[in-house]
């Protein structure tokens, strides 16, 4: 079973995203900050890190730079209320980006795409 970690600040996008990515049939780990996220990071096999750009202390863009230097392996979606063409600029290099307001299905398409690929 493919792992995807959420790092999300808002408790109830963390509960949507786990639910459906729950019922897609992977294994969920959601927490709502960077620091917390790298801990996991550091102990648990993550496939996806599905990422959020702007949380309080630390940003999404600082974590994908601690992901790139320590975790280059594991895929990167970023997830945010910009569009996708903001998203890029601001992180570089992800494996995809996801525009909230696209929808649910855009968002599994994706997840189900990148997890795919690393079969």
């Amino acid at each position: 079973m493919k792992t995807i970690l959420v790092v999300d600040d808002e408790v109830k996008m963390l509960d949507i995203y786990k639910t459906l990515l729950n019922a897609e049939g992977y294994n969920v780990i959601k927490t709502a900050d960077a620091i917390d996220a790298n801990e996991i990071l550091k102990k648990e096999p993550i496939d996806l890190v599905l990422l959020d750009l702007r949380m309080p202390e630390i940003s999404g863009n600082i974590l994908f730079d601690m992901l790139q230097s320590f975790h280059k392996n594991t895929k990167v979606l970023v997830s945010s209320v910009f569009n996708v063409e903001k998203q890029k600029k601001i992180v570089r290099g992800a494996s995809d980006y996801y525009d909230k307001s696209q929808g649910v299905e855009v968002l599994l398409n994706k997840v189900n795409s990148l997890l795919q690929s690393a079969l």
